[in-house]
């Protein structure tokens, strides 16, 4: 990530802040105030709000009358039906896909996963972030149809602060499927073969909507705390 004060235009500030909610350093419901945010990057309050407008439009966000602008909290039913719709979007990567894989993208994934294979198991979250933010960049690039690929990567952040709590609670796991899912990209990209791509991604999204729900459930069965 770029330094701070190398950080001027909406555009930038709206991927440092982005990751900033997907990686739970800006946890849900964490107020975001434009006065804040703008002496942090040395920039006036317009680029600012424009990042924030950008940030509401893929739902990270949301404005609340008299209390500002607010990290979006989800709930099980919503991202039920966001998991649901990115399965189907993992499967429409391969049924519109009019040719193979470009040879690059295979020599991409594989370098990824030979850092993936050089870090400690696990490693820190922020190197779990950015090695699940690379692998999603390389398959997003893939994908031909412009509509698909925006839908493709919109909901990919939206959902990301909720599969990334789960590296809090089983890093182990959650490290060790990643390094699966890149290995078996590797192995489907050097053949070429981008249904197989799709549908190893839809198996892969389907079991973390089957784990982010267990989350959820294992959080509502936990007994309060009396304060």
């Amino acid at each position: 990530m770029k330094d701070v004060a190398e950080i001027t235009g909406a555009a930038a500030i709206f991927r440092v802040v982005r990751e900033r909610i997907c990686t739970l350093e800006l946890p849900f419901g964490a107020v975001l105030r434009e006065v804040e945010l703008a002496k942090e990057f040395g920039v006036s309050r317009t680029p600012v709000r424009q990042a924030l407008h950008q940030l509401a439009a893929f739902g990270l966000v949301e404005t609340r009358n008299g209390v500002g602008t607010l990290v979006t909290a989800g709930d099980p039913d919503t991202l039920a039906d966001i998991y649901q719709l990115r399965i189907k979007l993992a499967g429409l990567i391969g049924a519109l896909a009019t040719g193979p894989c470009p040879p690059e993208a295979a020599g991409m994934m594989r370098a990824l996963h030979d850092r993936i294979a050089g870090v400690p198991v696990p490693p820190g979250p922020r190197a779990f972030w950015q090695f699940n933010e690379e692998r999603h960049e390389i398959v997003n690039a893939l994908i031909e149809n412009r509509e698909l690929r925006g839908l493709h990567d919109l909901y990919y952040f939206k959902v990301a602060p909720f599969w990334f709590a789960l590296y809090a609670e089983a890093p182990e796991r959650e490290f060790t499927l990643l390094e699966r899912e890149v290995r078996e990209t590797v192995f489907w990209l050097e053949q070429g073969d981008m249904r197989a791509v799709a549908n190893m991604q839809e198996n892969h999204t389907a079991m973390a909507a089957r784990r982010v729900e267990a989350g959820f459930a294992t959080a509502e069965d936990e007994p309060e705390i009396a304060h």
